[in-house]
């Protein structure tokens, strides 16, 4: 019997087991019940309520004229409502695990989802990837985009009394962002991009202006709530005993504060975290200046198995849960509904290890992976179309080269076009490019893959490709695992011979080329000279057009090499109760946010 045949049947009997344990489950479960929530008392208004508001598109789906140096014609912000009484007033959910067992976003992007309903920042990637403004409520850049302004909303209150956001509070976040334990290596770059900050109306003024080294047309989308730049309040740190030194490392009083009493400007606070279980928040005891939840408070339940989270939905302990699309619609049956992200919120690719810039001594041009012919080969051995129809029901879209999405900055027409000429499924053709490249018998590597937010079937998609490269001669010693394994590999150069899949999300392409393809990140999918020089002069691009051709350049540049495996843009899906929740409109990037924006069912 072929991998095939055997993959499809061990794939059958999992459905069966999880099947069955629907049926159990509707008779009875013993997952953990979450703590029951509590009455508190009624909001009372003593924040300001929202000023007028400015509206630009977020620099990873849209271009904004060149010429702009101001910000647009101010439109109004959301209106504050009370919240209608709901017979449900804690909204509980289960995740997938989280990347560090920490409170504050110096833990990284994909760990800021479950932060980000005590955490605000100055600008809003919104439930439909666009900017808004949150604590600022207008900004203008000058000086070809090395000067950029942001005017802070009046009045708007940190939790537990720590006092109004002002001038000083954006200075110190910023410092956040450049502590040696940040675990996104965008602290790097702020420590360069970042000449100096000034408070013109001083450190309790209402004005912050960035002096930057180089230009950033796309600051904005740095500073927004699709990054870890949120606003943490200086008082609390300073009041805490925390300090950073000049190289920007944190003592552990300072970091022992922020993990046990985090302290944000968000429609909910913090109570509680439960190691490898839960984190908990409450509302606010008075009107949130920007939104009012439908649900007075918030249980995101950590939970590592599939069949758990969804036996927790199923006994109604929990509201809404990630679970794998081939069991959806086992829970469909049973009433449950199925909610799709707002974007293709997940960028499924894999990469090739061990092909860092010529000057490392790292470097092995002799390794298999090292060769664009192998890579091609690798590539036209996988029947993207089967994968997508046995794990995403045909719903994922195709993904043309990896940092590049239409809705992005320089995307190319003609890639469709192409796509199946360069990268189409053909078995036959990938055994001959091995041979021409010095592999008749095929060679010898490793293969990772790790669970990511949003995607719980990861490890299958990964044995499933193992099995295409088996079909070629490859041998891929397929080794399942967590993503601290890969990273610390990725951090010390060592991933020649080894590829891995990998899962990032729906940004910008300028953070996707920093991390995957330029050498200073510490992330290594692909590293060349090629790609150092023109991310270089994409760093100091002075216009949006010149920024538009640079990364098109790059894109074309991985798309001949098949410096990459592009798999799928693949949005988030996940299952709610709809007697509880009626309406959940999210990007899904790294799994479940806006929570603040779920609507109650009535």
């Amino acid at each position: 019997m072929s991998y095939h045949g055997i993959r499809n049947q061990t794939w059958c009997l999992t459905v069966l087991v999880l099947v069955f344990m629907l049926t159990v489950v509707a008779c009875g479960t013993t997952a953990p019940v979450a703590p029951p929530a509590t009455d508190r008392p009624q909001a009372t208004p003593t924040q300001p309520a929202a000023t007028t508001s400015l509206k630009v598109g977020q620099g990873a789906v849209g271009a904004a004229s060149p010429t702009a140096t101001s910000a647009p014609v101010a439109t109004k912000a959301p209106v504050v409502v009370e919240t209608p009484k709901n017979k449900v007033t804690m909204l509980r959910v289960a995740r997938g695990v989280s990347d560090y067992e920490s409170n504050d976003p110096v833990s990284g992007r994909a760990d800021l989802t479950f932060l980000l309903p005590m955490y605000e920042g100055l600008v809003q990637f919104d439930q439909f990837t666009d900017s808004q403004p949150m604590l600022s409520t207008e900004w203008k850049t000058e000086d070809g985009f090395k000067t950029w302004s942001f005017k802070l909303r009046d009045g708007v209150q940190f939790h537990d009394g720590w006092g109004e956001v002002t001038a000083k509070d954006v200075v110190h976040s910023m410092g956040q962002e450049r502590r040696d334990d940040h675990h996104d290596s965008r602290r790097k770059t702020w420590r360069k991009l970042i000449d100096k900050i000034d408070m013109p109306a001083g450190p309790d003024g209402d004005e912050v202006v960035f002096y930057l080294t180089k230009a950033e047309p796309i600051m904005t989308t740095y500073m927004s709530t699709n990054y870890t730049t949120v606003i943490r309040s200086k008082k609390h740190w300073d009041e805490a005993g925390g300090k950073l030194d000049a190289e920007w490392a944190p003592n552990e009083v300072g970091v022992k504060a922020m993990h046990d009493d985090p302290v944000g400007t968000g429609p909910y606070q913090f109570v509680e975290r439960r190691e490898a279980q839960s984190i908990r928040y409450e509302g606010l005891d008075y009107t949130h200046w920007r939104i009012t939840p439908d649900f007075q408070d918030l249980q995101i339940n950590f939970v590592p198995e599939s069949s758990t989270r969804l036996a927790m939905l199923m006994a109604n302990e929990v509201h809404a849960a990630e679970i794998p699309r081939d069991i959806q619609k086992g829970a469909q049956d049973k009433g449950k509904k199925l909610i799709t992200s707002t974007t293709p919120a997940i960028r499924l690719v894999g990469f090739f290890g061990g092909n860092f810039v010529s000057s490392r001594p790292e470097f092995d041009k002799t390794s298999p992976l090292a060769n664009p012919k192998v890579r091609e080969a690798m590539n036209r051995a996988i029947n993207r179309e089967e994968i997508n129809n046995i794990f995403f029901r045909g719903r994922a879209e195709k993904m043309m080269q990896t940092h590049s999405h239409p809705k992005f900055p320089g995307w190319e027409d003609a890639w469709p076009g192409r796509f199946e000429e360069a990268y189409g499924f053909d078995p036959e053709r990938a055994k001959e490019l091995l041979a021409e490249a010095g592999y008749p018998n095929g060679f010898s590597m490793i293969q990772k893959s790790y669970p990511r937010p949003g995607l719980p079937e990861m490890h299958d998609i990964g044995e499933l490709v193992n099995g295409y490269w088996k079909d070629i001669g490859i041998t891929a010693k397929y080794e399942p695992g967590e993503r601290s394994v890969t990273r610390a590999l990725q951090r010390a150069y060592k991933t020649t011979d080894l590829v891995w899949m990998h899962t990032g999300s729906f940004t910008e392409p300028t953070r996707a080329i920093y991390v995957y393809h330029y050498d200073p990140s510490t992330f290594h999918g692909f590293d060349d000279d090629f790609f150092s020089q023109k991310y270089e002069e994409l760093e100091v691009a002075g216009s949006y057009e010149l920024r538009d051709d640079l990364i098109r350049e790059m894109g074309e540049h991985c798309w001949t090499i098949y410096c990459t495996i592009p798999l799928f843009w693949v949005p988030f899906e996940f299952m709610v109760d709809p007697t509880v929740i009626s309406e959940w409109q999210t990007p899904g990037v790294f799994s479940f946010r806006d929570y603040e924006s779920v609507k109650a069912a009535r």
